[in-house]
């Protein structure tokens, strides 16, 4: 089963949608696909049927359209959060398709820390409303914890140790990882608090995911091993330590400074999905799957 992961990365995600249009139209069949944070939202938006009109919205995007800043400052004391993003609640509540989400062939999983249990927890198709995908994507002190039930929730990659792990139990023997910055080290130190605050992000985003692929690369390895013993590869394919191949698309050069997270810009979402479909393409030709 192929299956995709889409990592956080706030409006850097618009590289996400260029992806996915080109890894649905010319990659092999996806099944399965998870996400967090705007990863999240993306993940609900393709298994909808709404991929076409996610990357219209994206392209007529500002920032002012997903959140603003708080202006009620007699009521600092009480704040949870530095902006208030009920338009992007509106938008998910009144113009995803939900009806079509359980029924999809294309299953969706989705993570939110649950800060009332200090735990990360998972949703799939059955569950997810626009409560759970708004939770997914809550970047703390950002926006706001959303409340689901009668625990509180935040964005769910500030606490995803195993991303893959949903995907795996699933089924997924191929999974695309879909990173937000490029994979080359940064070898020049950070020269302020921006770039500093950049690279952190970078860090909370990305290492679980890259983690998580260095566990599957050792099993896949010890498999090997087995194999070359004489051990006959099919014990395994049904096991949960199966060979996984991990396929991951990296953007070819930098999606800008800290910035880049939080300013929503039509054109510059235009210009990453551009760069999302391009890096993708490069991708399943080097891996013989176009």
């Amino acid at each position: 089963m192929n299956a995709v992961f889409l990592s956080g990365g706030g409006a850097r995600g618009a590289y996400e949608v260029g992806v996915l249009r080109a890894l649905m139209k010319d990659g092999p069949p996806i099944k399965l696909i998870g996400g967090a944070s705007v990863g999240a939202i993306n993940a609900v938006l393709a298994a909808t049927g709404q991929l076409d009109e996610l990357a219209e919205v994206w392209q007529n995007m500002s920032t002012f359209k997903v959140y603003r800043p708080r202006l009620d400052v007699w009521k600092l004391r009480t704040w949870t959060s530095l902006f208030d993003n009920r338009a992007l609640f509106k938008r998910l509540r009144d113009e995803v398709h939900w009806a079509r989400l359980p029924h999809s062939p294309l299953q969706v999983v989705i993570s939110a820390t649950n800060i009332t249990l200090r735990t990360n927890e998972i949703f799939t198709s059955s569950d997810i409303t626009y409560r759970h995908v708004l939770a997914s994507s809550a970047i703390p002190i950002l926006f706001p914890p959303v409340r689901i039930g009668k625990h509180w929730y935040i964005d769910g990659a500030f606490s995803l140790l195993r991303p893959l792990k949903p995907l795996l139990n699933a089924g997924a023997d191929r999974i695309f990882t879909v990173f937000l910055s490029p994979r080359r080290p940064r070898l020049r130190p950070p020269s302020n608090l921006f770039q500093l605050a950049d690279r952190v992000l970078e860090v909370i985003l990305s290492s679980s995911i890259s983690a998580d692929r260095k566990q599957i690369d050792n099993t896949n390895q010890e498999i090997e091993r087995l194999v070359s013993l004489g051990i006959d590869p099919d014990t395994f394919r049904h096991k949960p330590y199966r060979p996984v191949k991990v396929i991951a698309i990296y953007p070819s050069r930098d999606l800008g400074n800290v910035g880049s997270y939080l300013i929503v810009s039509g054109d510059k979402a235009k210009e990453l999905m551009e760069l999302g479909m391009t890096d993708c393409y490069r991708v399943l030709k080097r891996h013989n799957l176009i």
